[in-house]
C-alpha cells in the first residue's frame, strides 16, 4: 500500500501505463471500440437484423455520428485515489460530455497543449438509437491485452475502472487474493475501491468495496439494454491506478500495460 501523503506531496514518478493499440504504429492510453453492423481487423460485432440502426457520438444528439470512436493519448498515468473524483470534481463534472478526457490530463507548465501524465483518464460517449425500431444492445467493457512488468506483475491489482450509466455508477476491481467476511460471515472476495476498511481513518474513510470483474478478460457486462426510437444512453467509462493499492507488493509494477476496449453488439427488440 502507498502512503497518500508521500503519494501526493512527492514528485511523483511515471509507473506505468494503461493503452490500447490499433496495428503497431498507433498507442492509445484508452480505446473505445463499437462495431454496429460492420466489419474491421481488430474486432467484429454484427447487427443481428438490418432493422436496427444505432449510432456513436461523443456529445448528446450530436450530428456527428459513428459506429467507430477512438481516443488517442499516449502520456503515462500518475497514481490517484478515488476520494479525489468527490473532492476535485464532482459526478457532474466527470459524468459529463462537457468535459473531455482531457480532464485528468497533467499538461507542462511552459506548454498547456503538452500532456506530460494522466492522473486519471475518462471517456464520456452515446448509444443512440437513430433507426425506425426499437432496439437492444449489449455492451461490454474488455481486457484487451495486459501486458506484465518485468518482474512478472501486472496492473489489475492497480487499476480501478468506474462506469457511469445514464448517470448511476459502478466502480470495479479485480477480485482479492485474499478474503474477508461479508455481514453475514461469508467469504466475500471484493477488493476495497481505495483504502481498506481496517486502514480507514476519519481523514482517509472507507470508500466501500468494488465490484469485481464479470470475467477474467471482461471488467463489466451490460446486457439487453434498450434504446427507443430517438434515444441515447450516456455512458462514461473512468480508469485510475489506485494510490490506495489492496496488494502487498511496496513498488507499482513499472512497465505494466493494459488494454481496455468496447464492444458494443445490438439487435432487434422483441
Amino acid at each position: 500500500m502507498y502512503d497518500l501523503q508521500y503519494v501526493k506531496k512527492r514528485k511523483r514518478k511515471i509507473v506505468a501505463l494503461i493503452i490500447g493499440s490499433i496495428g503497431s504504429t498507433i498507442v492509445t492510453a484508452f480505446i473505445i471500440i463499437a462495431f454496429l453492423g460492420r466489419f474491421t481487423g481488430t474486432f467484429t460485432v454484427s447487427l443481428k437484423t438490418r432493422s436496427v440502426n444505432l449510432a456513436l457520438t461523443e456529445t448528446f444528439q450530436s450530428q456527428s455520428q459513428s459506429s467507430y470512436l477512438r481516443v488517442n493519448v499516449s502520456a503515462p498515468f500518475h497514481e490517484y485515489t478515488y476520494s479525489n473524483f468527490d473532492r476535485k470534481y464532482g459526478d457532474a463534472v466527470i459524468d459529463s460530455d462537457e468535459t473531455t478526457y482531457m480532464l485528468g490530463a497533467i499538461t507542462s507548465p511552459e506548454d498547456e497543449n503538452v500532456v506530460e501524465a494522466f492522473e486519471f483518464f475518462k471517456y464520456t460517449f452515446f448509444v443512440e438509437n437513430v433507426g425506425a425500431s426499437p432496439a437492444k444492445y449489449d455492451l461490454a467493457l474488455n481486457i484487451l491485452d495486459n501486458v506484465l512488468s518485468d518482474d512478472g506483475r501486472s496492473l489489475l491489482n492497480t487499476m480501478r475502472v468506474m462506469v457511469y450509466e445514464e448517470g448511476a455508477k459502478t466502480v470495479y476491481a479485480v477480485a482479492d487474493t485474499k478474503p474477508h467476511e461479508d455481514e453475514n460471515g461469508n467469504s466475500d472476495y471484493r477488493s476495497p475501491i481505495s483504502v481498506a476498511e481496517f486502514e480507514a481513518t476519519p481523514s482517509q474513510p472507507f470508500q466501500g468495496y468494488a465490484e469485481m470483474f464479470a470475467s477474467e478478460k471482461t471488467i463489466a457486462y451490460y446486457e439487453g439494454k434498450d434504446v427507443g426510437i430517438g434515444e441515447s444512453k450516456r455512458y462514461t467509462v473512468v480508469a485510475w491506478l489506485e494510490g490506495f493499492r489492496t496488494s502487498h507488493d511496496q513498488q507499482a509494477p513499472e512497465g505494466a500495460k493494459i488494454q481496455l476496449g468496447v464492444e458494443i453488439s445490438a439487435y432487434e427488440s422483441e
